[in-house]
């Protein structure tokens, strides 16, 4: 499924504004966040709508219906005079809402505020029984579009969290997570071996301490270390070493002073497989094999070619997890799927470590961002920051008033 993704506000529209924070400027986080996290899930993202342009309704529509996506996610940052608080996702009148409310259920996993899913109908004469939002009405029916509302970010609550590098990939994860969801029994979508990691090594860890509490967690370090320098998702390798060693119990025919993590050449109790001097050795042997499957390059410059059953592999025949079905096992029905369903479950199960007290942003006073953009126009000949509760005194409105009207005069 190929997914568009809008960051809602740009060029001379900054959006909401609060505690000196443009909401267009959000949005371009939240944006390329998601899209990176969807082109983890193998989704195809058209990222041409994220930018720091101003579109009309027509010519931001045209693009999201010209651009062949099923899906657009606009995203958006909310504002209500600091009174309201909470998570929301606007969908059509004309579907039922599944995809919003999915959203929805994966962000209050998260433990972040929830206000609702909800859509609404136009009030205009014109546009009976239809969508109130452009961007939904004037896209349907040929894409889905939701908008996703991360926050208030006039509240400070929200805005504690809105800004916060931890709490965006935290969210950001959870709307992908729903679009995969909802997805998924609309294509066949397949999961490349190659990529960025969605999970992080704390999860795997977190994940791996509560199947075996004696294994060496350090191991998550190392898969994360040397994935990357054969452009292989590290997680999906990691968990493929826990599927094939039983959490690393190694109950098995391999054992656990072979640092075998992947079952190499192991075929019965008679041959046991291939052993490696060193775990990191065993690791890069194990990324090594799936290299082979997932592309026809040459090993990464430098690196030395420990897996010995490398050539017996047809270069580039599995670029994906799914492919390894009947190749890495035999006959190995489902053994791509299973990989990559469990890096879904710990996807749930066991979240990001969170700061229990991250970094605190001092609100910046509501009336900065005016007082600034009088300063620049050279409206104002002094900076009032510190003084934005004092009254003005005559003299100073007066003064104000009196360049208003040349800048006025010059303009006519």
């Amino acid at each position: 499924m190929k997914v568009i993704i809008d960051s809602g506000h740009g060029g001379s529209d900054p959006g909401a504004v609060a505690f000196g924070v443009k909401e267009k400027d959000l949005n371009i986080i939240f944006t390329n966040l998601l899209a990176s996290q969807l082109q983890q899930l193998n989704f195809e993202v058209d990222k041409s709508l994220i930018n720091d342009k101003n579109y009309t309704p027509n010519e931001l529509t045209d693009l999201i219906k010209k651009s062949g996506a099923k899906l657009c996610i606009s995203c958006h940052n909310n504002a209500f005079n600091g009174s309201a608080s909470g998570f929301e996702v606007i969908h059509s009148i004309h579907t039922d809402g599944k995809l919003a409310k999915l959203i929805l259920e994966e962000v209050k996993k998260t433990n972040f505020p929830i206000r609702r899913a909800f859509s609404r109908k136009s009030t205009l004469p014109s546009s009976v029984e239809q969508d109130y939002y452009y961007i939904i009405r004037l896209t349907y029916p040929q894409v889905e579009t939701l908008i996703v509302e991360f926050g208030f970010m006039d509240n400070k609550d929200d805005f504690k969290m809105l800004t916060d590098p931890e709490w965006q990939k935290r969210l950001t994860s959870a709307v992908a997570l729903a679009i995969s969801k909802y997805a998924s029994p609309l294509a066949n979508n397949k999961t490349s071996i190659l990529g960025e990691s969605i999970l992080r090594p704390s999860q795997l860890k977190s994940a791996l301490k509560a199947a075996n509490n004696q294994a060496i967690l350090d191991i998550v370090d190392i898969y994360y270390n040397i994935a990357p320098i054969y452009g292989i998702k590290a997680d999906l390798a990691f968990i493929q070493c826990l599927h094939e060693t039983g959490w690393l119990k190694f109950t098995g025919v391999v054992k656990p002073h072979q640092n075998n993590f992947a079952g190499l050449g192991a075929t019965g109790a008679s041959n046991p497989g291939l052993s490696f001097t060193t775990i990191s050795v065993g690791v890069e042997a194990h990324l090594q094999h799936l290299y082979a499957y997932a592309s026809t390059k040459p090993l990464p410059t430098g690196r030395t070619l420990y897996n010995t059953r490398f050539a017996l592999v047809i270069r580039g025949s599995a670029p994906n997890w799914e492919d390894l079905n009947g190749k890495w096992a035999v006959p190995g029905v489902g053994y791509g799927e299973r990989i990559v369903e469990l890096q879904k479950t710990i996807l749930e199960k066991y979240l990001p470590n969170i700061p229990k007290n991250p970094p605190v942003i001092q609100p910046v006073h509501w009336a900065k961002h005016y007082h600034d953009e009088l300063f620049d126009a050279g409206l104002l000949n002094t900076d009032h920051t510190s003084t934005l509760d004092e009254p003005a005194s005559k003299a100073m409105v007066f003064a104000l008033i009196s360049r208003l009207r040349k800048e006025l005069m010059n303009n006519d």
